[in-house]
C-alpha cells in the first residue's frame, strides 16, 4: 500500500566524481531538493551501494531491440540490426552468463511489440533467445494499437515506425510499472527525431509517457554504436543533433514534436545517450555494474490547481566536484491532493431554514441543486431535519437534505442549542465520567438477545463522465442516494451479526464501494470509554446539550495512540493492478453525551486520526441512541447512525495498447442507518396436533 513515510514522488539518485566513477557514503543532509528553483523537504530517504545496502527487489536491467528504427545498412560485414543483436549477446554472455542484475529483452518489429516471459538472471538462455529469434511473448500487435499522434505542422504525419516506436515505449512503461524497483533501460537502436510543432493533443502524450515512465522508475538510455538519422534518412552527427534544445520543461502553448525524440525522453528520465564507436555492450555493462550504487529520495509536490504542471527538478550535493544525475522534472497534478468542491456556500442551520422556507413553487430537481451546494456549518439535529423533510415535498430534495444533515453530525450544535448552564464543577465531571464508564462495562453485557431491523441509505458522488481525465476532479462532488439495503441485525451474547440483507433500489455502479460499520450495539462504545480512560488519552468536559429527555453532559476525548480495539478498513492499488483490501489500526478521537444520572450513553462520534498520503482521508462514525421497549423492558438502544469516508477512487486507463488502473480524485461515500423493530431473539416450540411420539 502506499506508505505514508515516504513522499508522493519517488527519486533515484546517482552521484558520480569529477570522473564519472559512483560515489557512496552520502546522507540525507548532504543533498538539496530543488523543485522549480524552491527548495523542497525530502521525505524519505534511502542510500545504497550494492555492497552491504542492496536495493530490494534488484535493479532490473531492460534491452529494447528496435527494429524499426534499424536502418538495413551493411556495416562490418553485418546489417545494423544484426550488430545490434550482436552486442546484447555480448553483454548477456560475460561472465559466463552469470547476470548480476535480473535482464529483461523487448523487441519491437513491424509486427508489433514483444518481450521474454520474466526477467531472468541467466544471460545465456537470454542470449539465446535473441540468437534463435524463440518465440516471445506477444504483448501486443500493430492492429491492435489505433493511437495516433496527428500531423506535424504544415501538413503530413509522423512516421508509422516513429508512432509505433512511441507507443511502445510506453506499453513497455506500463508493463514495468507492474514491477516494483529501479530499471535501466538501453534502447538499441538509432531512436528517432521529429520535426515540427504538436497541438494539445500530443502534448497529452507526452505528459502521460513522462509519468508512466517516472512511475516505473526507469532511467532510458538511447544506446547506439550507428549514426543518428534526419528525417531524409540522411546521417547526423551525435555533436550536432539538436535534442538539447528540448531538454528544458514544456508546455502545452510551446510543444514542439521535438520533445518526443528519444534522447529527449531519455535524457529527461535521468539517463541520457550513450556516444561510443564500437563497444556499446561495454558502456551498457559498466552501467549495469554501478546500477546498484544510488540513492532514492522522495518528495509530496506542491499543490496546483494547474493540469500537467511542467515542474523542473535539480538534486544537489554539499560536497565539492559531486554531481547528482536524476531525472529533470515531472508534471503536477491537481489530484495528486484531495481538492475543495467549487461553489460551495457555507450555512448555518437557520440560514437553511429560511432557504427551504422560500423555495416556494421550485421544481424537486432545482431545490435538490440548491441543496447539494451547500455546507452546513453546525450540526443539524434528527428532530430538526425532521421537521425539514416535511416540509418538501421532492424525492430528491428530501435525499439531499438527508445528505447535507448527515455530512453535519460531527459538529457542535447552533448556539441556540446550548444550554447556558454552567458547567459542573471537577468532581460532579468525574462522577459523571465514572457513572458513564460503569454503564458500558455493566449495563452494556446484560442487554438480552434480540433482533433489529437496519435500513442503509448509501450516497456516492456521480461516477466520473466517459472520457474524463484522471488528473483532476469533477466540478460535481454532491451526494447521491446510490443504494438502499435492509438487513436483520441479531445481537447475542455481546455480539452483532447481520443475518439477511435484501437490497432495493438502483445497484451500485461497477467500482463503487459500500460502507459498513460494524459495532454499533456496544463494542463501539467499549473501544471509546476503554480508549478515553486510557493512561495517555485525554477526555475532558466540553457542553451541556439539551436532549429529547432533558440535558445531556458531552465530553471530549482523544486517543493519541493506535489500538487493536478501533481499525478503519479501505482498498488500495497494489502495484501489479489488484484492488487490495487492507484494514489498519488508527487513532481516533470524538465526543460522547451521556445522561448525568445514569450514565447512559446517547449519542458518540469517532473520528479516525489518519496519516497522509494514504487512499483513505476520512473515516468517522456517529451513533445516536434511544430508549427501546424490548420483551417489557426499557434498554437503551442505537436509532440511527452516520458513517463517513473520503477514499481515493481508481479510474481505468486505457493507453498505448495497455489497460491499467491510477489513482483518481478523492469521493466521499456515506451511509445513513436507521435501526428499528426491536424483540427478543429467543427459541419457541409448539405442540402438533396428531402426532404420537414412539414409546
Amino acid at each position: 500500500m502506499p506508505d505514508p513515510t515516504q513522499g508522493m514522488i519517488k527519486l533515484d539518485v546517482v552521484v558520480t566524481d569529477k570522473s564519472g566513477n559512483p560515489v557512496t557514503g552520502l546522507r540525507q543532509q548532504d543533498f538539496t531538493l530543488r523543485d522549480n528553483a524552491q527548495p523542497g523537504k525530502i521525505v524519505s530517504f534511502q542510500a545504497f551501494d550494492g555492497v552491504t545496502a542492496k536495493p530490494d527487489p534488484a535493479v532490473e536491467v531492460i534491452l529494447v531491440i528496435d527494429e524499426l528504427n534499424i536502418r538495413d545498412v551493411p556495416q562490418q560485414g553485418a546489417t545494423q540490426l544484426l550488430a545490434a543483436e550482436r552486442e546484447a549477446e555480448n553483454f548477456l554472455r560475460q561472465n559466463q552468463g552469470h547476470l548480476g542484475q535480473p535482464v529483461s529483452i523487448y523487441r519491437i518489429t513491424k509486427d508489433g511489440l514483444s518481450a521474454s516471459a520474466q526477467p531472468s538472471w541467466d544471460g545465456n538462455a537470454l542470449a539465446d533467445e535473441i540468437a534463435h529469434r524463440t518465440e516471445p511473448q506477444v504483448i501486443w500487435k500493430t492492429p491492435m494499437v489505433s493511437e495516433s499522434l496527428g500531423p506535424v505542422a504544415g501538413g503530413g504525419a509522423i512516421s508509422w515506425r516513429i508512432t509505433h516506436s512511441l507507443i511502445a515505449l510506453g506499453s513497455i512503461a506500463i508493463e514495468e510499472r507492474r514491477r516494483p524497483g529501479r530499471k535501466l533501460m538501453f534502447w538499441l537502436g538509432n531512436g528517432w527525431q521529429i520535426d515540427g510543432r504538436g497541438g494539445t493533443g500530443l502534448f497529452d502524450f507526452s505528459t502521460e509517457l513522462s509519468t508512466r515512465l517516472r512511475e516505473a522508475r526507469i532511467d532510458l538510455w538511447s544506446a547506439t554504436e550507428w549514426p543518428f538519422y534526419d528525417a531524409r534518412g540522411n546521417p547526423l552527427p551525435v555533436s550536432t543533433f539538436i535534442y538539447k534544445d528540448f531538454l528544458q520543461g514544456v508546455k502545452p502553448e510551446t510543444y514542439d514534436f521535438g520533445y518526443l525524440a528519444l534522447h529527449v525522453v531519455a535524457t529527461q528520465t535521468g539517463g541520457g545517450v550513450l556516444e561510443t564507436g564500437n563497444d556499446l555492450s561495454g558502456l551498457i555493462s559498466k552501467r549495469v555494474d554501478e546500477a546498484s550504487t544510488f540513492y532514492s529520495l522522495t518528495f509530496d509536490p506542491p499543490r496546483t490547481n494547474v493540469v500537467d504542471e511542467y515542474h523542473a527538478l535539480k538534486v544537489e550535493v554539499g560536497k565539492p566536484d559531486l554531481t547528482a544525475h536524476t531525472r529533470t522534472g515531472y508534471f503536477g497534478e491537481p489530484v495528486f491532493y484531495d481538492q475543495t468542491p467549487a461553489r460551495i456556500e457555507r450555512v448555518t442551520v437557520e440560514q437553511l431554514e429560511h432557504a427551504l422556507s422560500t423555495v416556494g413553487s421550485s421544481s424537486d430537481a432545482e431545490v435538490a441543486r440548491q441543496l447539494s451546494g451547500m455546507e452546513l456549518t453546525e450540526r443539524l439535529s434528527t428532530a430538526r431535519l425532521a421537521t425539514l423533510e416535511a416540509t418538501l415535498r421532492g424525492k430528491k430534495a428530501r435525499q439531499a437534505l438527508v445528505a447535507l444533515a448527515d455530512e453535519s453530525v460531527f459538529l457542535a450544535p447552533p448556539a441556540g442549542e446550548i444550554p447556558s448552564t454552567a458547567p459542573p464543577d471537577a468532581a460532579t465531571q468525574r462522577l459523571m465520567m465514572s457513572r458513564a464508564v460503569d454503564y458500558v462495562n455493566k449495563t452494556i453485557p446484560k442487554l438480552p438477545n434480540f433482533f433489529a431491523t437496519r435500513t442503509m441509505v448509501q450516497y456516492h458522488q456521480r461516477p466520473p463522465k466517459p472520457g474524463q481525465t484522471w488528473k483532476t476532479a469533477a466540478g460535481d462532488q454532491s451526494l447521491h442516494l446510490d443504494e438502499t439495503f435492509k438487513a436483520a441485525m441479531l445481537f447475542r451474547d455481546g455480539k452483532e451479526v447481520v443475518k439477511e440483507e435484501a437490497t432495493r433500489g438502483k445497484p451500485l455502479k461497477p467500482g463503487e464501494r459500500t460502507l459498513h460499520t460494524v459495532g454499533t450495539f456496544g463494542p463501539l462504545l467499549a473501544t471509546v470509554l476503554v480508549g478515553a480512560t486510557s493512561a495517555g488519552s485525554d477526555l475532558t468536559w466540553s457542553r451541556w446539550e439539551q436532549g429529547a429527555n432533558g440535558p445531556q453532559a458531552v465530553f471530549r476525548y482523544r486517543v493519541p495512540q493506535e489500538t487493536p480495539l478501533f481499525a478503519v478498513g479501505f482498498g488500495y492499488l497494489a502495484s501489479d493492478d489488484r484492488m487490495v483490501p487492507f484494514e489498519k489500526k488508527a487513532r481516533f478521537h470524538g465526543e460522547f453525551a451521556a445522561d448525568p444520572a445514569s450514565g447512559a450513553i446517547l449519542r458518540l462520534t469517532v473520528q479516525a486520526d489518519l496519516e497522509a498520503r494514504l487512499p483513505l482521508e476520512r473515516s468517522n462514525v456517529m451513533v445516536e441512541y434511544g430508549p427501546v421497549v424490548i420483551g417489557g423492558n426499557t434498554y437503551i438502544c442505537p436509532a440511527r447512525s452516520v458513517s463517513i469516508s473520503r477514499v481515493r477512487t481508481i479510474m481505468d486507463i486505457h493507453e498505448w495498447g495497455e489497460n491499467f488502473k491510477v489513482y483518481a480524485p478523492f469521493e466521499t461515500i456515506l451511509s445513513d442507518m436507521a435501526y428499528e423493530k426491536y424483540h427478543l431473539f429467543r427459541s419457541t416450540s409448539r405442540l402438533l396436533p396428531g402426532f404420537t411420539p414412539e414409546p
